[in-house]
């Protein structure tokens, strides 16, 4: 036996094409479209995420807009489910929620 990739074996035209075909989902109501994305505004702001019990971490807001934000640490912090919002540059003291963590960069979504 010799290593490395088998020998491809030709497909079909029919084949090729029931592939290539689209078809549109039975059941639209687990097909739920999300709503346009909300204008973001750059920004390089300090702010504060505060939560219960004495729970802080530091961060800087990097993009803002009116439904969240997005924010940038030193490490890669452990943030609860719900917490307070706070930038005295911007303004901003409101509870929010964790959306999602990419590396350094968490989501967050204003809950007010």
């Amino acid at each position: 036996m010799v290593f490395g990739k088998k020998p491809g074996t030709p497909i079909s035209p029919e084949r090729m094409s029931a592939a290539l075909r689209t078809n549109a989902p039975a059941d639209q109501s687990k097909f739920v479209r999300r709503a346009p994305r909300a204008d973001r505004q750059s920004t390089w702001a300090p702010c504060v995420l505060v939560w219960e019990p004495k729970g802080r971490e530091e961060g800087v807001c990097i993009d803002i807009s009116e439904s969240g934000a997005r924010i940038r640490f030193r490490n890669k912090p452990m943030i609860p489910a719900k917490f307070h919002f706070v930038s005295a540059k911007l303004g901003i003291n409101t509870p929010a929620e964790f959306i999602r963590q990419d590396g350094q960069d968490i989501a967050i979504r204003f809950t007010s």
